[in-house]
């Protein structure tokens, strides 16, 4: 199984042609995680006209993937991936982290993601650049 990072998710929705050309020759089941949802909504202005097609997208989008909570187990493994991080001088944003956390606490050990510089400090997880 493969997880998605947010960056994933958007250049799906965008079209970009890299992931498009991944996921075409892709035979892994992929997954995201609520983080993603969370950082998306982030992304999205409820009072931008523009902005309810790209919410009807992620809804929808959410709706049909596999994607995994934020759990104690999932809290437990981030905690466990930030301190280690930080003794090394290596810390990354804690949403990234948080995420890695997730996919690691539900046996997910691959990501695919275009912010390799983050997620390549990560113990464990397998970076998949597109």
């Amino acid at each position: 199984m493969i997880g998605l990072d947010t960056c994933s998710i958007i250049d799906i929705f965008r079209g970009d042609k890299s992931i498009k050309k991944f996921l075409i020759n892709n035979n892994e089941v992929l997954s995201a995680t609520i983080l993603s949802y969370l950082e998306l909504q982030f992304g999205i202005n409820p009072d931008d006209k523009d902005h309810k097609e790209e919410q009807k997208y992620y809804d929808n989008f959410f709706s049909e993937i596999l994607h995994f909570r934020l759990t104690d187990k999932a809290c437990k493994k981030t905690s466990e991936i930030h301190w280690k991080l930080r003794k090394k001088g290596r810390k990354i944003d804690q949403f990234d982290c948080t995420i890695a956390g997730i996919f690691l606490s539900n046996g997910v050990n691959k990501i695919l993601t275009r912010n390799t510089k983050h997620f390549e400090r990560i113990d464990k997880i397998r970076v998949i650049r597109y």
